[in-house]
């Protein structure tokens, strides 16, 4: 009963110190963009053609269905032609250059 307590234990203490840590000092920029790019892989997509089909998205809504229909067309064909190794050089670029704006 006592192992059990003292194991517990140095769990809890370890998972408070990585929250604290986080707390105190954030993530680090080189890991938050990997965990970015491995959602977005995780997706099928990558930065420029999620953030091309989120623009595109933010357009306000209509009523007309062939308005809409029009709008999620444009999205997936935009987004769809960004899905290449030239997307992502794209997408990558765009963060680095907006990355003091970011503060990524």
């Amino acid at each position: 009963m006592a192992a059990t307590t003292y194991a517990l234990g140095i769990v809890v203490a370890l998972l408070s110190l990585v929250g604290g840590y986080v707390y105190l000092f954030g993530i680090p920029p080189a890991m938050k963009r990997q965990m970015e790019e491995k959602a977005l892989e995780t997706m099928g997509e990558n930065k420029a053609s999620y953030m091309m089909k989120d623009a595109l998205g933010k357009v306000p809504a209509s009523d007309q269905k062939d308005i809409q229909d029009l709008n999620k067309g444009l999205s997936n064909a935009a987004g769809g032609a960004l899905q290449n190794p030239l997307g992502k050089f794209t997408g990558n670029t765009a963060d680095d250059l907006t990355s003091g704006f970011t503060g990524r």
